[in-house]
């Protein structure tokens, strides 16, 4: 309603001559605009409408349409100069550039051009008026004015921006709504078998690298990523090889895990695994790093030992790389070691909700993302309830070990541990830990204890250790956030103890932190400073501190820091402290992606160190280009190097070249593809065993029977949703698309993009079904579409005013709420896309005791093929009886 009153506002305005750009010129055919004669054309591009509509003429050679709103309406990046009597930009593509010169008679679109016809372009009050053939010709899309319906109808085989935009905010505006138990919707159930042959993830590698110094140098490497089951087991495994193609590591898991903590009966674990696990780390003893061992728990699978640090850590195939998110800012990169994976570590973590986002790339452009959310504050342990882990590992140490991992000789060789946290109230917990550690062939034991306490918008623990030889540790950290700073604090003493798993030392190390949002005019700054003072018990001192400020511009993150560092000896003169400045930036402009990153050392010394830019673009859907520059001031090199990826439906191709400045060349070629032996021997591109799929089938359900029958149709070309994510790739002409790639052990809701339909009138039975992926195993999900069509009405207060901004939910005869809408400034409401069936209409329980009314109205409508529109007129909103006062 509110844009009908826009539109006749625009009309009126543009009769008044508002708009007026000239006045109107006859040409040779006599016709001369008027605007008592003009026509107000609804916008239509499939099933949406468009903007607020285009002023048109009829004209003695047809329909002209008053370019500024046609433009206006499909958001068209050109600008028209009336005095130049010129127009240009592009249309819908930027190689799809439009030039028109009235003066001369001629226009360009695309490679094409042609002289302009008489007519063609007319001077009206409101501007341009301009042929709808024309129109059509210029901008590549089916321009058809229906005057006797007030409609413009245009027909485009590709979906056009300003469609897609609408599309993305309807799905945006319904994900802002869904907030409802996920336990209510259709669930799909994936049971565990037996045997399930292991869906596959390779990556190969392979090349040639030539300098003067060394000759040349062949080398090849292959990693294989495997996940099925087994005994009712889900299990994982990366082989790899290292640059000669020798086998260097294996790491192979077996393990269940269940959000819902239904494992192992009474025990009601949340995770059990054996292989390849993480150990147990609590800042006084131990340590998380993964190795061959076995472990148990019932604590939530994303939520941290530690409160205020945290650690990630995963596999990361050579050619990889990761970006580390915290609540939309940039942490750090990584690149794959010799262990072929990324590490996080001491990863800090902020006083309420910390966003946690790891992306990982792949050498063809392959996508990847690890989402955490970790609530500090919020996940202590529920009141009445007992958390408890235990487990044994040697960390850096894989199931089958080919060599030594750098990273076990600084590890424990080592450790057992078993703990417990019970949560006294809402507020408190208390927790108790036993821990075994064999150390330089010297066994230790452990007893640590500790208290956490929610006080306010702060969280405060306490604990204290004991080793068996008579060492002592405590400690003391706090995690706070006042308004919109946060703070932490930690305070660590040792005296002659095996701090985690090390040597046994004495130690005092204090650190504070703050982090908070600089606000620069519209601009905010996430800004961060840090300082750590560590004192040794052979009286030498460390003293480190750093800040660092973060940007976000125009989906561009950039994140500056500067570090001081100084040793303090116990005896003789100190060396000169240490400044580094660091700058790193990742995002996109354009259609590129940029990553980039440079360090210095300023003193005591200014020297550079090194500098990298690496540029990333998707030429079409399946071919991209990567260029890289980098500099490494020690060595005095730089090098470039040029990558073409190409991706097929069976696998993905990078071809790379790359120069140095001592003279050096190389030359290699990596394939990444994925089998699925379930499926034969059919090979793909999207990763199958690394992450979560989803097998999903449309089909239309017509007898709703909520199965597919052998004579039922599929459904082609339609989008399917996971979450808040939409596939790129429509279901085939079998109704079916391949979704992987997506977060295991976490509910995804599974639905279809119902604009994306090419039958308006029909919708999905099941909205959205449940889904909790798990790694290389694929979730079928059948999607049946049924007949649909629209409720409208209008609700009204009691005075026959229209009732505006009212929740009103639409309940099916299941009891359950099929749609919901909200009425307009008059009372109007519209359900759009409601399957077929019998309903009733109701206020939102919130806004009717908000608002005191009755929440039933009386209208129950029904739904069905003969009847497809149901218009229920006016109903009235009652308001709550009121009860008469017994002392009156």
């Amino acid at each position: 309603m509110a844009t009908g009153l826009l539109r006749k506002a625009l009309l009126a305005l543009g009769c008044a001559g508002t708009f007026a750009a000239s006045a109107a010129t006859p040409l040779g055919d006599g016709w001369a605009a008027d605007p008592d004669d003009q026509f107000l054309l609804d916008v239509n591009l499939r099933q949406h409408r468009l903007g607020d509509g285009v002023r048109a003429y009829a004209t003695p050679g047809g329909t002209c349409i008053v370019f500024g709103d046609f433009l206006t309406t499909l958001d068209v990046p050109m600008k028209i100069d009336l005095a130049a009597k010129r127009a240009s930009g592009w249309a819908f593509r930027e190689n799809h550039r439009i030039s028109i010169d009235v003066s001369a008679k001629s226009v360009t679109y695309g490679t094409s051009s042609e002289t302009l016809a008489p007519g063609t372009v007319r001077e009206t009050p409101e501007g341009w008026c301009v042929d709808s053939a024309a129109l059509a010709r210029w901008f590549g899309i089916a321009v058809k004015p229906l005057t006797s319906g007030s409609a413009l109808i245009l027909e485009s085989e590709a979906k056009l921006p300003v469609e897609m935009a609408i599309e993305r905010e309807k799905r945006a505006a319904t994900l802002k709504k869904a907030k409802f138990d996920l336990t209510t919707l259709p669930q799909v159930r994936l049971p565990y078998r037996m045997w399930r042959a292991p869906a596959l993830d390779f990556v190969v590698s392979a090349g040639v690298t030539y300098s003067a110094a060394t000759g040349t140098r062949v080398d090849r490497r292959t990693s294989v990523y495997a996940a099925g089951e087994i005994a009712r087991l889900s299990y994982d495994a990366l082989a790899q090889t290292n640059d000669k193609g020798v086998p260097s590591a294996l790491r192979l898991r077996a393990y269940r895990s269940d959000p819902e903590a239904g494992l192992l009966g009474p025990l009601r674990a949340t995770h059990f695994g054996l292989g390849d696990v993480a150990g147990l780390d609590t800042r006084l003893s131990g340590t998380s790093t993964s190795g061959r061992g076995a472990l148990i728990t019932n604590r939530p699978l994303f939520n941290p030992l530690t409160f205020d640090r945290t650690r990630f850590e995963g596999d990361l195939p050579a050619g990889w790389e990761a970006e580390l998110y915290r609540n939309g800012e940039l942490l750090a990169f990584a690149k794959p070691s010799g262990t072929q994976r990324y590490v996080f570590d001491d990863v800090q973590l902020l006083y309420g909700e910390n966003n946690i986002s790891i992306i990982l790339y792949g050498p063809q452009g392959q996508v990847r993302t690890r989402d955490e959310l970790v609530n500090v504050g919020q996940d202590n342990v529920p009141k009445g309830k007992t958390w408890y882990w235990a487990g044994f590992n040697q960390p850096g140490r894989d199931l089958v070990a080919f060599r030594h991992s750098p990273d076990a000789l600084t590890e424990p060789d080592a450790q057992a541990a078993v703990s417990l946290e019970h949560g006294l109230d809402e507020r408190m917990s208390v927790g108790l830990l036993a821990r075994a550690m064999l150390v330089d062939d010297e066994r230790l034991t452990f007893v640590e204890g500790s208290v956490r306490r929610s006080i306010g918008t702060a969280l405060v623990e306490v604990a204290a250790a004991r080793d068996s030889g008579g060492g002592i540790a405590g400690r003391a950290q706090l995690v706070a956030k006042f308004g919109a700073v946060n703070a932490s604090a930690e305070a660590l003493v040792a005296r002659d103890f095996h701090l985690r798993g090390q040597r046994e030392q004495s130690i005092r190390d204090y650190k504070f932190a703050l982090d908070a949002p600089l606000r620069l005019g519209r601009t905010t700054l996430p800004a961060h400073a840090d300082i750590r003072l560590s004192e040794r018990g052979d009286g030498s001192r460390a003293l480190e501190a750093a800040a660092r400020l973060s940007a976000n511009i125009d989906r561009f993150n950039l994140a500056g820091d500067l570090r001081y560092r100084r040793q303090y000896l116990a005896h003789g003169p100190s060396p000169p402290g240490e400044v580094e400045a660091g700058l790193m930036g990742a995002g996109r402009v354009g259609q590129v992606r940029l990553r980039g990153a440079l360090s210095a050392l300023v003193a005591p010394q200014a020297r550079f160190r090194y500098a990298e830019l690496s540029a990333y673009w998707s030429a079409t859907e399946k071919v991209d280009w990567e260029g890289a520059l980098a500099y490494d001031a020690p060595s005095h090199r730089g090098r470039a190097r040029i990558t073409h990826v190409r991706r097929f439906d069976s696998m993905a191709l990078a071809l790379t070249a790359e120069a140095g400045t001592d003279g050096s060349l190389a030359a290699g070629i990596n394939l990444n593809f994925s089998l699925d032996p379930r499926r034969g021997l059919n090979l793909s591109r999207q990763p199958l065993a690394g992450a979560g799929v989803v097998h999903a089938r449309v089909y239309r359900d017509l007898n709703d029977n909520g199965l597919r029958d052998p004579a039922e149709p599929l459904e082609k070309g339609a989008l399917i949703t996971t979450g808040t994510r939409t596939t790129e790739r429509p279901t085939d002409v079998h109704g079916a698309v391949l979704i992987g790639g997506l977060q295991t052990f976490t509910p995804i809701t599974v639905g279809i993009d119902q604009t994306s339909l090419a039958d308006p009138m029909l919708t999905p039975r099941n909205a959205l079904q449940v889904v909790i992926p798990r790694p290389g195993v694929r979730a079928e999900v059948e999607i049946g579409l049924v007949g649909a069509g629209d409720i409208e009405g209008m609700v009204v207060k009691s005075g026959g005013l229209g009732f505006e901004g009212l929740d009103l939910e639409l309940v099916g005869a299941d009891g359950k709420v099929a749609a919901r809408a909200t009425s307009d400034f008059d009372g109007f409401f519209l359900f759009e896309r409601v399957p077929y069936g019998k309903y009733r209409l109701r206020v939102a329980a919130a806004a009717a005791t908000a608002l005191g009314v009755v929440a039933e109205l009386t209208a129950n409508p029904a739904v069905d093929a003969e009847k497809s529109i149901v218009r229920l007129g006016t109903l009235e909103v009652r308001p709550l009886p009121q009860v008469a006062d017994s002392q009156q």
